[in-house]
């Protein structure tokens, strides 16, 4: 059975070699290169997304939510199903973020969800998205 580490090393009975990947990000101090594992973000981007929900509220979000993003074939069709049921869709430090439409709170990322933003990139194409000033956050565009 294959494995990954934190490191972003992969390992098994079938691939023996070490996978690493270098991602860039620009901070109010400069440019900052970091060796990554797929899913890790530097300290500074993980503080400005919203934390993962207790297991019970991520049940119950999966429940309305998982349904309305697997049923979408297209990012507005999405945007569209996920208003319905109250939510809204943003993006930062190249994260999903799902939020409250009534408050603007954001409620949590897709990986917490189960619908990490590759996975939905891969099905419904690369989102096109208008940056927003800080450089860290987007909007769908349209």
């Amino acid at each position: 059975m294959d494995s990954d580490d934190r490191t972003g090393a992969f390992s098994g009975p079938f691939l023996d070699a070490t996978v690493s990947s270098t991602t860039v990000f620009l901070t109010p101090g400069g440019r900052e290169e970091i060796a990554l594992a797929a899913d890790a973000l530097p300290e500074s981007l993980q503080e400005s997304l919203p934390q993962d929900p207790d297991c019970e509220t991520a049940a119950l979000l999966r429940m309305v939510v998982l349904p309305q993003i697997e049923g979408a074939c297209s990012w507005p069709d999405l945007v569209s199903r996920l208003r319905s049921k109250g939510f809204g869709l943003g993006f930062r430090s190249g994260r999903m973020i799902l939020s409250r439409l009534d408050s603007g709170a954001e409620v949590c990322t897709g990986r917490s969800l189960g619908a990490p933003l590759r996975a939905l990139a891969l099905r419904l194409g690369r989102p096109a998205l208008r940056l927003s000033r800080d450089g860290q956050s987007a909007q769908l565009q349209g």
